[in-house]
C-alpha cells in the first residue's frame, strides 16, 4: 500500500512538473507573440545631449519603426548612471522597461557593496558600439599637447581640475588611469553628467575634461575646446588630428568603452532575442553607421552572450582598476 501512494506521488510529481515547463514554456510564446503590445520605455543613466543619449535616441526611433510601439527614452541622471540601471533592474521583467549600459555600469558593478550586480540583475541583449575617450582642456590653459600637459600638472601639483560625468564614471576611473602613468596630480571634480562637466570646462571653472567623442566634437570644430590625445593605444578615425596614448608616450594605455542595451534579469528569451535581431539589423543601416562614424563610435552587434562576456570582461578590468588605484565611493 505505502509502495502504490509513493509511485502515484512520484507520478503527480513529474505530471506537475511537466505542467510547470509547458506554461513556462507557453508564456514565453505568449510574451514574444504578443511583445510589444505597450510602449517601451529605455532608460538613460546620463543627462541629455551626452554621447549614450545621442545614440540611445537614434536606436529608440529606429526600434520604434520597427517593432510598431513608441520607445520612450527616458533620461534619469545621477549616480554615474546608478539610477536609470537600478530603476530597470526592478521593473516587471516583460521587456517594456530597458536600460541603455555603460562602462560607467559595469564600473558601480565592480565597487565594494555594488548596488547591483550587472551580470546576475540583468539581461543582456546587445552591445551597440564600442568607442574610446578624449583628454581635452579649455584653450586658455598654456597647453597645446598632452604631454605639455602632463609637464604643467607637474610644474602645478594639485592646481589643476579635472571634470567628469560623476564619481565611479568611465571617464573618472580612466583619467585616474592616466595620473597614475603619468604620475600627476589633477584633482577630481564630478559632476551629473556630460553636459555640465562639458560646460564647466567650457566656462573655465574646472581645466581639463575626458569625454566620450560624440559629446564633445563640436566645440573642438568651433575651437572652443581643445583635444589633446585619444585614451586608446591608437588615433581614431573620428579624430584622425588627434594622436593616442602610444604617440604621446603613454604606451600601454589602451581604454575603451561599450554601449548597449540590457533588461531585467529573468525577462523571457523569447523577448529578449526578438529585440537583438532587431537591434542587429538596426546596426547594419548606412544611416546608424554615418551617426555612428560622425560620434567616434564602433558598430558592434552580436548575441546577447556576446554582450554578457564583454559585461563580465569589464568588471575584471574595472575591479583591478579600483583595487589599484585605491578609488573611494560615496
Amino acid at each position: 500500500m505505502l509502495s502504490t501512494l509513493l509511485r502515484t506521488a512520484r507520478r503527480l510529481h513529474c505530471a506537475h512538473t511537466v505542467v510547470l515547463a509547458c506554461a513556462a514554456f507557453a508564456g514565453a510564446a505568449l510574451a514574444a507573440d504578443e511583445y510589444p503590445s505597450k510602449p517601451i520605455h529605455l532608460l538613460v543613466g546620463f543627462s541629455p545631449g551626452g554621447g549614450l543619449d545621442i545614440s540611445c535616441r537614434h536606436w529608440a526611433q529606429e526600434l520604434s519603426t520597427r517593432l510598431g510601439q513608441p520607445v520612450v527614452v527616458e533620461n534619469k541622471p545621477g549616480a554615474s548612471g546608478e539610477i536609470a540601471v537600478k530603476s530597470m533592474i526592478t521593473a516587471n521583467p516583460d521587456g517594456y522597461t530597458l536600460a541603455c549600459l555603460s562602462g560607467s555600469n559595469t564600473i558601480s558593478s565592480s565597487k565594494p557593496n555594488a548596488p547591483f550586480d550587472i551580470l546576475k540583475d540583468t539581461a543582456p541583449v546587445i552591445q551597440m558600439t564600442r568607442f574610446t575617450f578624449v583628454v581635452y582642456v579649455n584653450p586658455s590653459l598654456p597647453v597645446k599637447t598632452f604631454p605639455e600637459l602632463i609637464e604643467y600638472a607637474k610644474r602645478n601639483p594639485g592646481k589643476l581640475n579635472y571634470g567628469s560625468v560623476g564619481i565611479g564614471s568611465t571617464p573618472h576611473l580612466a583619467f585616474e588611469v592616466l595620473k597614475q602613468h603619468a604620475g600627476v596630480n589633477i584633482v577630481h571634480v564630478p559632476f551629473k553628467g556630460t553636459s555640465p562637466a562639458m560646460a564647466a570646462v567650457l566656462s573655465g571653472e574646472v581645466q581639463v575634461g575626458l569625454d566620450a567623442i560624440a559629446a564633445v566634437k563640436q566645440h573642438f570644430d568651433a575651437g572652443k575646446l581643445r583635444p589633446l590625445a585619444v585614451i586608446s593605444a591608437k588615433r581614431t578615425p573620428s579624430l584622425p588630428g588627434v594622436p593616442g596614448m602610444d604617440e604621446v608616450g603613454m604606451k600601454g594605455v589602451d581604454i575603451n568603452a561599450f554601449s548597449g542595451v540590457a533588461a531585467p534579469a529573468r525577462t523571457p528569451s523569447a523577448v529578449v532575442d526578438l529585440l537583438n535581431r532587431h537591434l542587429n539589423a538596426i546596426l547594419q543601416e548606412p544611416e546608424t553607421r554615418k551617426i555612428f562614424a560622425a560620434q567616434g563610435y564602433e558598430p558592434a552587434g552580436g548575441s546577447p552572450d556576446d554582450f554578457r562576456r564583454v559585461l563580465a570582461q569589464d568588471v575584471t578590468t574595472w575591479s583591478k582598476v579600483i583595487r589599484d588605484a585605491s578609488i573611494k565611493f560615496e
